[in-house]
This record gives C-alpha cells, structure tokens and sequence, in this order.
C-alpha cells in the first residue's frame, strides 16, 4: 500500500469516513410500535379544569385526568379515565361532556383505582345557529379540504378551488354558495347536496371519503345548509384571537408515554370553546415524538415542539421526553459568564452532563478559525501552549488580540457579502468591490449594528460614492410585466435583520404563522418608492426616492397599501424624509423585539452550527429557542452594549460552553441542542482553502485575486476562481438572503476531491512548500514530525505520532517523501477538515 494512504488510513480514513457515515444514514425511527410505558402507583388524581361551565347544547368540552405519584410526578390518565355522568350531561365521543339540562350537576371520573368528582355548570341548552366562519370553516380545514393538496391548492382541484387553510373566509363563502349557479348546496335537500355527498363518498371524490352521513362534520354542514347558509355579518368576528393550550409544556418521563392535548378558543366577544376535535397537530422532531390528533407520544429521549392551528390562530408546545437517566448526578461547572449560568440550568433539567473543559490546542485552533477564518502558524500554536499564564487568562488575551484583526475583518466581512449579497451579476464589477469594501470598512470600525442597518436601509445616491445603495441595487426585482417590484425587498430584508420568512404570505396568509397576506403589501409599501436611474459615468446607477408614484398594489383588492410594519408601535411617516428612513428606525429600535435577537441568534450559530432558534432565518411560534432564556439575556446584553457585534462575539467565545470538549460523554452523546459539548464544524470552502495554503506555506493562488490574498477576499460570489473547488464545498453565489445558500455537508464527491484534487497534493508538494524547506533546514526528524503537527493540527503529536520520525530516515529523498506524505495525510484527517 501506498505510504501516504497508509498515514491517511491511520488517521481515520478523513473526510470520506465521515462521508461514508453520512451516506449510510441514521437507524431508521419507529417501525414496531412502543411497548406501552407501564404507570408506577397513583395515590390521587387531579383534573384539569378543576370544573366545566357549559353554555349552550352545542358546547361539549373534555377536562384532563392527572394521576400524582408518591413522588409528586403527574402522569396523564385521560385515555384510561372512565366518565359517569350526573343528570344534566352527558359523555360524546369517549371524553366530551356535554349538556342535557340547563342547572349544576357533576361528572364522576375514575382511574387507576381513584375517583374524583367534577363539578359542571349548565347555563342553558338552546341550539344556536350553525355559521359558517365559526362551524364550517373548521370543518373544511380538519378533513384537509382546503390544505395544500387539495382545494386549497393554487389550481384547486377539478374546477373548485377554497383559500389556502382558509384564510379568505369571505372568498369560500362566495365560491360554496354561489359560485356555479349555487350548485354545491340544495337548499330543499341538504343531503343532496355537492358539498355533502362528494366529501362523504355517495358521489365519486378524487379524495376518497372525508365525512361519513351522520358524524359530526356533516352534521354541522347538513344543519348550516338546512338553517339558510347563514352567512356571518362580519365573517373576521368568527375567527378566534387567540387558542390556549393545555398543558402548555408536556414533559414526559420515559418514551411510550402519552399526553393529551385540549385546544380552547378565544373570541373577541369574550366566549370560549373547546375545539380540540377540529385543530390541526403536527410536531417538529418527528423522531422524538408522534402526533395522532391531539394524542402526543413520546419515541425516544429528545425534545420538540408541536404546533397547534385552529383558524388562522397558532400556539406552540413544547415537548420533552427525559428517558431513562438512572444514575444521573448533575456536576456543577465552571461559569465563565451569564451563558454558561443559563445553559447550565438546561442542562441539569434536561440531566445532561456537560463535555470537560476543551485543551489549549483545541481552543486555539477553535478560535483561531472562528475570529479569523485561519489555523494558527506552527509559531503561534507553540508560544501558546508552551506559555505559563493561566489557561483563562492566556484565552481571554488570545481573543482580545484576535478581535478587530485584520483576517478577523476578512472572514466576517465575508459573511456580511454573503447576506447582503454581494455578487457582480447585480452590481457590476465597480459596484461589487464598492460594496465590498464598505462591508469591510464597517466590519474594520466595528460598526454598531444599529448603525450598520440603519445605513443600508436608508441609503441613496450613486452607488459608487455611497456603496451602501448596492444592497438595494442586489435586491432589484422586476415582474413578469419587466415592472420595478419592492417584493425581494420585502422578503430578503426581514429574513436578514428580522430573521422572518415573509415570502410564505406573499401569495395567502402563511400557513404556520401570524403573518398575512395584507401584511405583506403593507411592508413591502416602505420599498415601493425605491427606485433606480443610470448615472453618468460607467458603472454607476442612483438608487432614489420617487415620489410621483411607487405605491404597492394588493392584489386581492387591486387597491395601493399604506406602509404599515406587523407589528409593535407604528413609526412616524411624517417626521420622515422617506418611507426607508421611518422604517429603519422601527426596524433598529431597541425596542423592536426581533432585530437585536434575530442577530444575536445568528451569531450564535457561526459559533456551535446551530442557532438557538433553528434554522436561525425562520423565527416564528412553531419554531421556539431550545433555550429561550439564554437567548433573552444575550439579546439584552447585546441592546445595552451599544448593538456592539464585536463585544458579542466575546462574550461568546469565552464563555465555559464555547470552550466544552467535542468529546462526548455518557450523559450527553445524544444531545444536539442544548450545547453540552462542541459539535464539529466542516471548515467552509474559503476556510479550507486558505488552511492548507497556511499548514504548506504556499501563498493561496485565487483567480480575480492578487497572488497571496486569501479567498475570502473575493468580492463576487460568482467569480470563477478557475476551479470548482469554492463551489463544491459550497461557497454560494450570494443570489438569496437565506443562510442555506452556503452548504457544508459531507459526500463522496468532496471526499475524493481532497484525496485526488490538486489542492492538498499541490500545496505540499510545491517547490516554494515549507514542508520542504523544513525538511532540508531541520536534520532532526522528531522536529520535523513536530513542526508538521503543529502547522497542521495547532497541536504537539503525541508519543505514538512521534514513531514517524522513524519513517523519516536519512534518504534526502526520503525525509522529504515522508514528511509530505504525513503532510497530506493530516490535512486529509478529520482534526483538519473540522473546526473541532
């Protein structure tokens, strides 16, 4: 065999054994059902409510049956509770009770071996009116009628098409009782009619069977038709203005567990009702727990979120399944500052033990391509570790040095390109390295982020006296007409300073959040002003105000929308110059509550790969923080500096968190989310390159750069570099707002390119390489195996590495062929190819 690939097998197999694992895949979830999770003894129950209050015969409601053990642990009994009504009530569909006669009356409830009385309160029992926005509608939505896949559609579904999720209620009314002719309904017959018998079968339905003649779902139909279709005097009134959840947190001990959930409406008149059977349920970790209706199951340890939607109205629940952690003894750590106090407190109630402390090299390494995109120099790595000061402080003076560099300016002003999307296909080559060197301009002031915002939000004039206006320039967007639309601005400008996705209610309300389509319009009428006109010299274009026109159509009503933000206090349009520059102070107040924790929450994910909230561009209700309170004290922390980016990055990287081993313990091999342990990061495309171009010695050769600049240097994402190195390991090409642009994931592909490609084997067998030159100056071979490690790996070898000093010999040739090959191997490792 091949030494090289011998030293290469030694480490690890690199980066295509991991390759391979990812191919391979994870066991798959699920498959047998869980045994059921046997209940230890009840010494009581408890319901929750504690007592129902029933309004009228259409109001039947359910209560949750809690079992206390010895121990004070509540398990849910609800599926196993036996119901025996008094007079007055009565028990529908297994757990609803609901009213027979108006007056009070009681419920007994039974379960393991306990009984407990629940007081009900009849207040009449007159039928109201089926409507069709309270009734109907959720009715359409929990059989699926007007999801995605079927009317809901953007086309509908064989000539009949309902609003998506049934955001347009006025619309559905239209289209189901008078569009063709009033065809769907018969008034003489409700039975007969289009809307009841394709949904129930009698008549062929491309959707199979949804209702059944009799249950509840077409009764509500049946009696809305039959009362008149009844439409409501202001159909927005049907819809709730809030739900509430119970409980609002399931936490389950062992997987096999289950947990009902009761979903309550609120309306704006004041009453309630329980609407449990009509929500639609679905979790976020679909391999931690399953959802069947409102019947939660634990699968296995984790934690996840269920999202709950009933009419427009979202609430989200969080879930955990704590698993079998007999023997478990909580260590308290170091706390460094207020990150590590809050992630402590997660993890002693998720009883997760955190990794030890990580070691000088890795923290230097760590940080080195954290802060500055580069390893540390062989020169660097030794005085590090070989100096006396204490760990801590000898750290915090590495980040201090660090902070404010110049490669330090040089990586993140590459991350500010990507996000505001620098590329030359919008801006023009002049435009392009403007912008370019205004980010990094801003990045080298450490520019407050306020500040930062502020100027690109408001910015006009040339774009090459002021680069600023570059960032609407990337975000131009023209219709299918060729006409100037504010949509990309509206949708790229909350996704990067507001970290929500607004493109979903572009076209409808969004489907999993509070959003909506008026909303869109409304923000996007702060940009339609915006406009573009060629300056005088090459290259240049003036972005400015016109204010003759510019105004955002709704297309629903075909009429021009005030700017209006979604929400909090609505900015001043009068005491503005124009409409950016209101919107720029909304959207940077301190006060706003997703500008400053949008960021923050990003920057946490440049640090451990993953946001707080995750993917950290999609904040909203069904996606919650794994740790809500760290998040709120970073974002506070980060208001009351001053907005200062390069202060938050400290606080960060020297906390105890940041500094937690990659290596795993028994108490933590699963966690992913809560940050006991560092999770390895694949270096990015530009990393990499510029990594090996440092462990060789050979100054980085990248196409549309100066020979020695590194590639993060590059002011276009679409800049052919002459290989396709940069675009297989994901370097985007700066097109979107969305962080998903650049990849870093793991193939074959990339694999075989680092064992075969010209980029490892270039460097280190270039004659300029320092491999070589280190190989002729220094004739001690444990020397030379040192010097290769710690220009590589930031680290000493240890005593089983230093045996390839043997391998070195006294053959010139020789020590040089080895000492390569070592070279390429390492940089091959995953110790290399992975922040660590």
């Amino acid at each position: 065999m091949d030494r090289k690939y011998r030293f290469f097998l030694s480490l690890g197999f690199g980066l295509l054994s991991l390759a391979g694992t990812a191919l391979a895949g994870a066991p798959a979830v699920g498959g047998s059902a869980l045994p059921k999770a046997a209940l230890p003894e009840i010494r009581k129950i408890e319901l929750q409510p504690s007592s129902l209050g029933l309004a009228n015969a259409s109001d039947a409601r359910q209560v949750l049956v809690w079992g206390i053990a010895a121990d004070g642990q509540k398990y849910d009994l609800t599926d196993i509770a036996t119901l025996e009504p008094g007079s007055g009530v009565k028990i529908v569909d297994g757990r609803y009770i609901a009213p027979v006669a108006a007056g009070d009356t009681q419920v007994k409830v039974s379960a393991a071996g306990q009984s407990i009385a629940l007081p009900v309160k009849v207040a009449g029992i007159d039928t109201p009116d089926i409507r069709f926005g309270k009734d109907v509608m959720p009715v359409l939505a929990s059989t699926g009628c007007n999801m995605g896949t079927c009317h809901g559609s953007a086309q509908g579904k064989n000539g009949f098409k309902l609003s998506l999720r049934g955001y347009d209620a006025d619309y559905d009314y239209n289209v189901l009782v008078n569009a063709l002719q009033g065809r769907r309904v018969n008034r003489v017959e409700p039975d007969k009619s289009l809307m009841l018998m394709k949904p129930a079968g009698i008549v062929p339905h491309e959707g199979k069977q949804v209702i059944k003649p009799g249950d509840r779902h077409y009764n509500i139909i049946r009696d809305w038709i039959a009362q008149g279709l009844k439409p409501e005097t202001e159909l927005k009134t049907a819809k709730p203005t809030k739900i509430e959840v119970v409980p609002a947190m399931v936490a389950l001990d062992i997987a096999g567990r289950t947990q009902r959930i009761v979903v309550v409406a609120h309306y704006a008149d004041g009453s309630t009702r329980d609407v449990t059977r009509d929500a639609v349920f679905s979790a976020s970790n679909i391999e931690a727990v399953q959802v069947d209706g409102a019947k939660v199951t634990g699968l296995r340890r984790g934690e996840a979120a269920v999202l709950v939607r009933y009419e427009g109205a979202y609430a989200a629940v969080g879930v955990s399944i704590m698993g079998d952690r007999a023997g478990f003894a909580f260590k308290p750590t170091a706390e460094y500052n207020f990150i590590d106090k809050h992630v402590n407190a997660k993890l002693e109630k998720r009883k997760i033990l955190p990794s030890e402390e990580c070691t000088d090299a890795d923290y230097l390494r760590r940080v080195y391509l954290d802060l500055t995109g580069l390893p540390p120099t062989a020169d660097v790595a030794r005085a590090f570790l070989t100096s006396q000061s204490p760990s801590q402080e000898k750290r915090r003076q590495l980040v201090d040095q660090l902070l404010g560099s110049k490669d330090y300016v040089a990586i993140w002003s590459n991350k500010w390109a990507d996000l505001l999307q620098c590329n030359q296909k919008a801006l023009g080559e002049k435009g392009v390295w403007a912008f370019r060197e205004w980010i990094r301009e801003s990045i080298a002031q450490n520019k407050p982020y306020d500040q930062f915002a502020y100027e690109l939000i408001t910015a006009q004039g040339s774009n090459l006296t002021n680069p600023a206006v570059n960032y609407y320039r990337a975000l131009k967007d023209l219709d299918d007409k060729k006409q100037l639309t504010p949509n990309k601005m509206t949708e790229d400008i909350s996704q990067t300073f507001l970290g929500v996705r607004f493109n979903c209610n572009k076209c409808h309300d969004h489907p999993f959040e509070k959003w909506t389509q008026q909303q869109y319009y409304e923000f996007g009428a702060f940009f339609a002003r915006v406009s573009f006109k060629p300056g005088t010299r090459a290259g240049e274009e003036i972005v400015y105000t016109n204010f003759r026109g510019g105004e955002n159509i709704y297309p629903k009503t075909t009429m021009a929308l005030a700017p209006h933000v979604p929400y909090g206090e609505q900015p001043n349009l009068e005491d503005a110059r124009v409409r950016q520059e209101a919107f720029a102070r909304w959207m940077t107040s301190k006060d706003n509550p997703l500008f400053a924790r949008s960021y923050v929450n990003r920057t946490w994910s440049y640090f451990f790969g993953v946001g707080i909230i995750d993917p950290v561009d999609d904040i909203r209700a069904s996606n919650p923080p794994s740790n809500p309170e760290l998040l709120d004290a970073l974002t506070d922390e980060f208001v009351k500096s001053g907005f200062n980016m390069q202060q938050l990055v400290r606080t960060i990287v020297t906390s105890r968190t940041y500094q937690a081993s990659v290596v795993a313990n028994h108490w933590n091999n699963d966690d992913k989310i809560n940050f006991s342990h560092f999770l390895p990061r694949r270096l990015s495309a530009e990393q990499m390159m510029d990594a090996v171009g440092l462990a060789a010695g050979v100054k980085p050769k990248v196409q549309g750069l100066p020979d020695g600049m590194r590639a993060v240097y590059l002011a276009d994402g679409l800049t052919d570099t002459g290989s396709d190195f940069l675009k297989l390991f994901g370097r985007p090409k700066r097109e979107t707002a969305c962080e998903c642009e650049r990849t870093s994931n793991m193939s074959l592909a990339h694999a075989l390119n680092l064992v075969n490609g010209p980029l490892i084997s270039g460097a280190v067998t270039d004659p300029a390489s320092s491999i070589g030159k280190l190989v002729e100056k220094e004739k001690d071979n444990r020397k030379v195996v040192e010097e290769i490690y710690l220009g590589t790996l930031s680290r000493m070898p240890t005593a089983e590495e230093m045996k390839l000093a043997d391998e070195l010999g006294t053959d010139p040739k020789q020590r040089l062929d080895v000492a390569q090959d070592v070279a390429w191997a390492l940089m091959n490792s995953p110790a290399f190819l992975f922040n660590r």
